[in-house]
């Protein structure tokens, strides 16, 4: 279970009573407060070893990035959306139908949050007070109040919005009309789900994370409706989870665009894989799914590594003639389709063997690796074009135009043409002499 540290003012505890329970099955959240900045570093440092990520208010976290440039682990902040921002303005409005904007104060409006895109929507007249561009030290808070007794004494604003809870009570004391503001529990659950995933997926990649690019393929019916489209992605989205359940391993599933993506570890890839010679996944989601399915499974050590090497693998798998699943491993070796008779395993590396034999026959490097995983995997140098067309996928034609090419720069030479009929143009058996020398 992952395992949040909340380093929050002791003054906004409140507001998360009722998070920890709504997010107890996937995660234990550690509250942990501060009453001044300076007490941050210590409470981060204490528990670092302890949790696998810290969610921070934004002054702490501007403090500690202050003072550290970096951060150890995984650290997010609590924010309120610009939803709940204008959502706010918009209840002021409609309660103070005389309320003049250019006469609030509003302490968490800055450079930083581009000022919550305000100054799109209101008029430069009519423009609220914001904070002044103070460092975030330890005297932050008291600045920031002096700065709402300062505008409210001088009789420049009528009202004041603040994230600043430690500042709440003095505001009251000084009869300064104010607003609080905090994330409200639903926002802070679904930040706190995001985070979770994020870690959940952080720590596969402890070691290798295997990412799954799965796309529905194309069906021969008239156009889809809207509908039809969206049923058929909850469908996919549904048999996913099933598949999740059935093999007892708790994939992360995410919906991007018109795909999923499977976030998982290689060591799980291997298991639903049985050990990367064909997929379980595509065999159950075969039996499930009246329509098609494209899946590529991508291995990296970093998350945009393993989802490009996915993503690629998909566009493998939607290119072949079967709708097998493809792999694209973290040292960019190419295994697929797998379960196929035609899989094929070769690196998509480009070394100086294969540019200079490119060179020479006019064949891109691709080609010719492939070409190579044939020879490997027959483990013999003689191929006919019907052999190379059915590993590589592509027609008898194109197969026969890549051996001749071969042939006409001396890496290919025909040894015999077998008659497998009475009738019909014999079979070239060629010999190829496609090994690096090193």
């Amino acid at each position: 279970m992952i395992r949040l540290g909340a380093i929050i003012a002791q003054h906004s505890l409140k507001e998360l009573t009722t998070v920890p329970a709504r997010v107890s099955d996937t995660c234990e959240v550690v509250l942990l407060p501060y009453h001044r900045l300076h007490e941050t570093p210590d409470l981060y440092r204490q528990n670092e070893q302890l949790v696998d990520g810290f969610v921070l208010t934004e002054l702490a976290y501007f403090y500690l990035t202050d003072q550290w440039g970096s951060f150890t682990v995984p650290t997010y902040t609590f924010q309120i959306s610009e939803q709940e921002f204008y959502k706010k303005l918009f209840q002021l409005s409609m309660n103070h139908r005389d309320l003049d904007f250019s006469r609030v104060y509003i302490d968490f409006l800055s450079k930083y949050n581009n000022f919550f895109g305000i100054k799109e929507v209101i008029h430069a007249d009519s423009m609220p007070y914001t904070v002044s561009p103070f460092p975030v030290t330890d005297k932050i808070h008291e600045e920031v109040l002096n700065e709402h007794i300062q505008l409210w004494q001088e009789g420049k604003i009528d009202l004041s919005l603040t994230r600043m809870s430690n500042i709440v009570q003095d505001l009251t004391t000084q009869g300064i009309p104010h607003i609080y503001l905090f994330p409200s529990p639903d926002s802070i659950v679904q930040q706190f789900e995001q985070i979770i995933s994020e870690l959940a997926a952080i720590k596969l990649a402890e070691s290798r994370i295997a990412i799954g690019h799965v796309t529905m393929g194309s069906v021969e019916t008239a156009k889809e409706s809207l509908n039809e489209w969206e049923l058929r992605q909850m469908l996919l989205h549904k048999s996913l989870l099933e598949f999740s359940t059935e093999q007892k391993i708790p994939f992360i599933i995410q919906k991007s665009n018109n795909s999923f993506e499977i976030i998982s570890s290689f060591k799980d890839l291997k298991t639903l894989t049985d050990n990367l010679t064909q997929c379980l996944l595509l065999t159950y989601l075969q039996k499930t799914l009246p329509f098609p399915v494209h899946i590529g499974w991508g291995v990296g050590n970093s998350m945009y590594k393993a989802r490009i090497n996915a993503q690629s693998a998909n566009s493998m798998s939607y290119a072949s003639k079967t709708s097998g699943t493809f792999v694209v491993t973290d040292s960019d070796q190419i295994i697929g389709p797998l379960g196929e008779e035609s899989c094929l395993t070769y690196r998509n590396q480009v070394n100086e063997f294969v540019q200079r034999k490119s060179e020479e026959t006019d064949l891109s490097t691709l080609q010719l690796q492939k070409i190579m995983a044939v020879l490997a995997k027959t483990e013999r140098n003689e191929l006919t074009a019907e052999e190379l067309a059915y590993h590589l996928g592509i027609t008898v034609r194109s197969a026969n135009r890549m051996l001749n090419q071969l042939e006409e720069k001396g890496v290919a030479r025909i040894l015999y043409k077998k008659q497998e009929k009475l009738r019909g143009r014999p079979k070239k058996i060629y010999q190829i002499q496609l090994t690096s020398e090193e």
